[in-house]
């Protein structure tokens, strides 16, 4: 029989005693210490905002960026913060829901996480549930904060303070959205001495367009617009320009002005060129009399010579 060597086996245990040694020692320690910062993240960027109206009120789904920063004594919490976030809010309750990444920008390779949190009063409570540091810890924390999608988080407490409880059940549904209509209308012009009631003899011609920048409310009603006239023309010889208005009247006969684009006296010896006049303030309802019925109404450029007249057929939209 081969006889055992005494030293070889000896060598061989006190390396896997050495081997065992080596890797006991390179295990870190299991620890639980406490999470716990402030934040605000009011800055907001790349926001996207949808409407719609469900059964019990009016409700706004938001997704947006918000960058701010978190403070906190544990370096892993405390820098540059950033969170993109879903929120769904019943504007008329106030109630909702905000979900989405967290990720502080810290020392020890910062924190990350998600972020779940109802809505209420204006306020977001919920948890944050992520990783921190390198090697990575297991982060599991409280989050309250103050939070409007168009403000962001303010006031925010992480794994700290205290925060009245909130608590919401969203049930997805039928949610009618308003129909998008174009906020601008233009109509393009065509203005002829012999559309003027009655006919002028001036030599001349114009063209351009009418403008209609509309606002409209939440509902899509129109509350106001801005008008926009401009008219390119052309005259054999020089010519005084006395007015540029928009009048009520249908093809063929004359009516009162509505909207005066105001040129006032424009002396011109070549009798070609352009004016362009902006006119604010245009009541909500002239607006909306214009776009139901275009064709009852017209703009007239009057000179010292004559005038010409071009009657609105329909706006195009954009």
């Amino acid at each position: 029989m081969p006889r055992t060597r005494p030293l070889a086996l000896a060598t061989l245990a006190a390396g896997a005693l050495a081997a065992a040694g080596v890797a006991a020692a390179s295990q870190r320690a299991q620890t639980t210490q406490q999470a716990a910062a402030t934040f605000a993240a009011g800055t907001v960027s790349h926001s996207r905002t949808k409407s719609c109206t469900g059964s019990d009120g009016a409700y706004q789904e938001t997704v947006a960026t918000y960058t701010g920063t978190a403070s906190s004594s544990d370096a892993r919490l405390n820098g540059s913060l950033e969170i993109r976030a879903r929120s769904v809010l019943n504007a008329t309750s106030g109630l909702g829901w905000v979900e989405g990444s967290f990720r502080v920008r810290g020392g020890e390779g910062g924190a990350r996480g998600t972020l779940h949190a109802a809505v209420a009063d204006g306020k977001a409570v919920g948890s944050l549930v992520g990783e921190a540091g390198r090697p990575e810890a297991r982060l599991v924390a409280s989050l309250a904060s103050a939070f409007s999608p168009s403000a962001g988080f303010s006031s925010g407490q992480l794994g700290t303070g205290s925060a009245s409880l909130a608590g919401v059940l969203f049930q997805r549904g039928a949610c009618s959205t308003a129909k998008r209509t174009k906020t601008t209308a233009v109509s393009h012009l065509e203005l002829r001495p012999d559309a003027v009631v009655p006919p002028s003899s001036v030599r001349g011609k114009a063209s351009g367009s009418f403008t209609l920048d509309l606002t409209r409310d939440a509902s899509g009603t129109i509350t106001g617009a801005t008008a926009v006239f401009y008219v390119n023309y052309r005259f054999d010889g020089s010519v005084t320009i006395t007015g540029l208005a928009l009048h009520q009247g249908a093809r063929g006969s004359n009516g009162s002005t509505v909207l005066d684009a105001g040129t006032g006296t424009i002396a011109d010896p070549d009798g070609s060129g352009n004016v362009t006049k902006v006119v604010t303030g245009v009541s909500g309802s002239l607006a909306q009399a214009l776009l139901s019925d275009p064709r009852g109404y017209y703009v007239e450029l009057t000179t010292s010579n004559g005038a010409l007249r071009a009657q609105l057929d329909g706006f195009s939209r954009r």
